[in-house]
């Protein structure tokens, strides 16, 4: 038992060390680079959408108003942040487990079935740039089908809903998120990266060196750089025409959390799959609309947000109750 607690003692310890140098991990959302080009892209917001003149002091009172930073909705953010960065080690653990568990068992199976590689090649930079592009489509169109189904599943939707019950968005608020969420969320995500991994690393070109595999992270830095923190706030950014046709922007996946219009647009970085699937929306103009879950909140406290959606998704296995519709008038 003392060994356990030492373990967990040293593990917290590892974590708060690890929390306090995020600021300058580029794999972590509030890198300060990432954190620059949101002061950056909220400075064009303030200026050629809102229309307001430089001044040091309203800048930043528009960026972090306290009627948003201090809201108690963006208090419990911050809260959950803090507790699911410390249990998420073990979720990374366990999803990336079954990425590469997925990855060899494909690889394995067709390399045996096909007596070897199908193509044997080189790692250059046309073969890097395809993975690298390909290993993002896959996960990003495992994204959008996990996103989805959560709002259209009456099991699942009580584990997202914590999510969609942000009165006020900051960038924090992406982590508004259940445990359960992350772990089932990421490994349905880690599955589907293992077998387009397995397919296109081992069957075809072999193994990727240490190099490729590193740069896996690369179209995220970019997505990053590209004001991924401005999703979840209150300050606009649009794309525009044509580009929303292909990249979520800001603004439209601010619209995703609109109660009325939750079933749109639940693409993270690439707009695709919103536009072939029939859920895509592209605002026209600046608009101003309400978010949240357009009803009571039900996870007015911490406490309630780690509770509540257990409890909710428990009796939606009830015998007649479940699997229904999740999202009130949602379809998958």
């Amino acid at each position: 038992m003392e060994a356990i607690v030492d373990a967990l003692l040293a593990s917290l310890w590892d974590s708060a060390l690890y929390l306090i140098e995020v600021p300058l991990l580029w794999g972590e959302r509030f890198f300060l680079g990432y954190i620059a080009t949101f002061l950056l892209l909220a400075f064009v917001s303030y200026r050629f959408v809102e229309g307001r003149r430089f001044a040091i002091r309203e800048f930043f009172s528009f960026v972090f108003p306290k009627r948003i930073y201090a809201n108690r909705s963006a208090l419990i953010d911050y809260a959950i942040y803090l507790i699911n960065f410390f249990t998420s080690p073990f979720i990374v653990l366990v999803t990336v487990g079954i990425q590469t568990a997925v990855s060899i068992a494909i690889a394995e199976w067709l390399v045996d079935l096909n007596d070897g590689p199908v193509v044997e090649g080189s790692w250059d930079a046309t073969t890097y740039l395809v993975f690298i592009l390909g290993f993002t489509l896959a996960a990003d169109f495992s994204v959008y089908w996990v996103h989805r189904l959560h709002h259209a599943w009456s099991v699942l939707w009580p584990l997202h809903a914590l999510h969609h019950s942000a009165e006020v968005m900051t960038p924090v608020t992406l982590f508004r998120k259940h445990p359960l969420w992350n772990l089932e969320a990421d490994a349905a995500t880690k599955t589907l990266t293992g077998i387009f991994q397995g397919v296109f690393v081992f069957v075809f070109y072999g193994a990727p060196s240490a190099e490729v595999l590193f740069g896996l992270n690369t179209i995220y830095v970019l997505f990053n750089l590209a004001g991924s923190n401005l999703r979840h706030s209150h300050i606009w950014l649009s794309w525009g025409k044509p580009l929303s046709y292909v990249f979520i922007s800001p603004a439209m996946h601010q619209i995703h959390h609109d109660p009325k219009r939750m079933r749109k647009n639940y693409g993270e970085i690439f707009a695709i799959w919103d536009w072939a699937f029939g859920t895509l929306y592209v605002p026209n103009e600046r608009e101003h609309f309400e978010i949240g879950l357009g009803e009571p909140n039900p996870h007015d406290s911490v406490l309630k947000a780690y509770l509540v959606p257990i409890r909710d998704s428990l009796r939606a296995l009830l015998p007649g109750r479940g699997p229904g519709s999740g999202q009130r008038g949602a379809s998958p």
